[in-house]
């Protein structure tokens, strides 16, 4: 009777235990489950919520750029992109799509566009601002002109001459506008040439085209810059005796001119 009382209490002993180990592990896993879904639902609600960016793109055309030139539209707009959070963020970081105006099939002249996208995923939304421009197209046109250089030879020290220029190459060709091609007189290397200079001048210089009035033309030079040398030497005895006929020329053709007048008078 004694041994059976025992044994049951050791039962009994056995049977608590495992149901409070039971219920431990049952209440563990429903917290875990119950802290997975709160965070999975957080997770999701920030992939879901919604997001307004703006960023500045670059403008591109879409028109054939060696039959015409655009000019009046800005080179960037901003863009406003609406739409999931995540997408949106990528989007502004990677800028994988493009603004652009639709040009071609447009003739010459002035036009009033609007912008457009392309690339942007199907699921965003995008608002340029401002949305239209106005643009002016006209026919492109590129000719050859020989560079002729400019420099002031009184600078050089007194005694030293210039010889000819060298230039890194001869001849530039200018891109423009039909009109503004036409008006092109000359293209120039104006070369600075420092007070009493007696040796020769090396020095970069930029080409400018001009008009037969003396003004800049505004078309795309290329190249733009280039290399000349002035030789700068010191004057033979020819070239100064060259240079005191040629002056006592000067002075008697202006005396003769005055003594004709005076007899005219």
């Amino acid at each position: 009777m004694k041994n059976f009382l025992t044994k049951n209490w050791m039962y009994r002993i056995l049977a608590l235990l495992l149901a409070i180990a039971l219920f431990t592990y049952v209440k563990t896993e429903r917290l875990s489950s119950t802290r997975f879904t709160g965070v999975h639902s957080n997770n999701n609600s920030i992939l879901m919520s919604n997001k307004t960016s703006t960023i500045t793109m670059p403008v591109d055309l879409d028109i054939n750029n060696s039959q015409y030139i655009v000019t009046g539209y800005p080179a960037k707009v901003k863009i406003e992109l609406s739409g999931p959070s995540a997408l949106v963020a990528t989007t502004v970081n990677t800028q994988n799509f493009k603004v652009y105006l639709g040009l071609r099939g447009l003739s010459t002249g002035t036009h009033k566009v609007s912008f457009k996208t392309s690339g942007l995923n199907k699921d965003l939304s995008a608002k340029v601002n401002p949305g239209t421009t106005k643009v002016t197209i006209v026919e492109r046109k590129t000719e050859s002109f020989d560079i002729q250089t400019r420099f002031d030879k009184n600078l050089v020290k007194k005694g030293y001459v210039v010889g000819t220029p060298q230039l890194s190459t001869l001849a530039t060709t200018a891109t423009g506008s039909v009109s503004d091609i036409e008006k092109i007189s000359q293209v120039v290397a104006d070369v600075s040439i420092p007070k009493d200079t007696k040796s020769d001048l090396h020095a970069q210089v930029m080409l400018q085209a001009l008009d037969s009035r003396g003004y800049i033309v505004n078309v795309i030079l290329s190249p733009q810059t280039i290399n000349v040398t002035l030789p700068i030497s010191k004057q033979s005895d020819k070239q100064k005796n060259d240079d005191k006929q040629s002056e006592a020329s000067s002075t008697s053709s202006g005396q003769t001119s005055s003594s004709s007048t005076n007899q005219s008078n």
